[in-house]
């Protein structure tokens, strides 16, 4: 059984500690699956391989 203590004087009811932990469960979740482990390499290789076109360097240059 689970009981629930509320502080005085809040209406909503919500803590934001409860709000905090589902929004990160889908992340969590997502970290703990095999594709995360295969995107995280194949997305910084296609992160630097853009930087390294001819438009990506045009697109640096105009970033500073």
């Amino acid at each position: 059984m689970t009981t629930a203590t509320f502080q005085p004087g809040t209406d909503h009811h919500v803590s934001t500690d409860a709000l905090h932990a589902v929004a990160e469960f889908p992340v969590a979740w997502f970290e703990a699956t095999p594709a995360y482990l295969v995107l995280r390499p194949v997305a910084a290789f296609l992160r630097e391989w853009l930087a390294a076109t001819p438009a990506g360097i045009v697109f640096g240059l105009l970033k500073r």
